[in-house]
């Protein structure tokens, strides 16, 4: 858990160096009013001496009114390998915002999941925080969170809830017109059982194709110190391709 804590800290220390003569300030197009959507897919086929099929897809869309600000995103993917599923996982989520200022928000969420080969049949967390946002020009974007997170989780033997907190900062930097980068990680310790702490952090890349659609490719690790059964990994790992459109 301390790794986690300390490479959380040190990755805050390095955006605020990279971010210190930036001047904080809301880029006009974040804050217009209206709708927003982003959608990305991925499909990935083999056949031969090995047939596989890959299918993955997300979906966020936000609406801003004001201060008020609402989001709501979805995510599935699926694997098969030679007839059988190796790979099966879903989420949904909606999020409420409430700037108080150019710099501060505080927010709730609401997120349902489910990962078949995770043991987990739904877990259901609800999350209320903070978020601060220390940097927002048109080239660098740098945000950080921290709240707290209660989950109810039913698994194949038992259901249970958890109490947690969350850590989580995020940088996207726009290089030239064409390719931005992103990176977040996000921490969550864990009140009820500190041994059973999970994190997330995932890398990305994208190069934008014309006005609405971009190409994605992301490397995401989603870690969990006491998995949910005897005999799974701690950490899964996925690299995705994927076209995106914003509209």
């Amino acid at each position: 858990m301390n790794v986690f804590l300390r490479l959380f800290g040190f990755l805050s220390a390095i955006i605020l160096v990279i971010s210190s003569a930036s001047v904080p300030l809301a880029c006009a197009d974040d804050l217009a009013d209206g709708w927003k959507n982003e959608s990305q897919a991925g499909i990935v086929t083999t056949s031969g001496n090995s047939d596989t099929s890959t299918v993955s897809a997300a979906q966020t869309t936000s609406y801003r009114v004001g201060l008020n600000f609402w989001q709501f995103s979805a995510r599935h993917m699926y694997q098969k390998n030679s007839d059988v599923v190796s790979a099966k996982s879903w989420s949904i989520g909606l999020r409420y915002e409430r700037e108080l200022s150019e710099l501060f928000s505080l927010f709730a969420a609401e997120t349902v999941e489910g990962d078949r080969f995770k043991d987990l049949k739904q877990s259901y967390s609800t999350d209320i925080g903070a978020k601060y946002r220390i940097a927002k020009t048109e080239t660098l974007d740098w945000s950080t969170e921290a709240g707290y997170r209660f989950t109810r989780e039913n698994i194949s033997q038992l259901s249970r809830t958890l109490h947690y907190a969350r850590l989580f900062t995020s940088l996207e930097k726009k290089w030239n017109a064409s390719f931005s980068t992103r990176y977040y990680i996000e921490v969550f310790p864990n009140f009820t059982n500190s041994k059973d702490w999970k994190a997330n952090t995932e890398l990305s890349l994208s190069a934008v194709l014309s006005s609405i659609f971009s190409v994605k490719s992301a490397y995401l690790i989603r870690y969990d110190n006491e998995p949910n059964a005897p005999g799974l990994r701690s950490a899964d790992k996925s690299f995705t391709t994927a076209l995106v459109a914003k509209f």
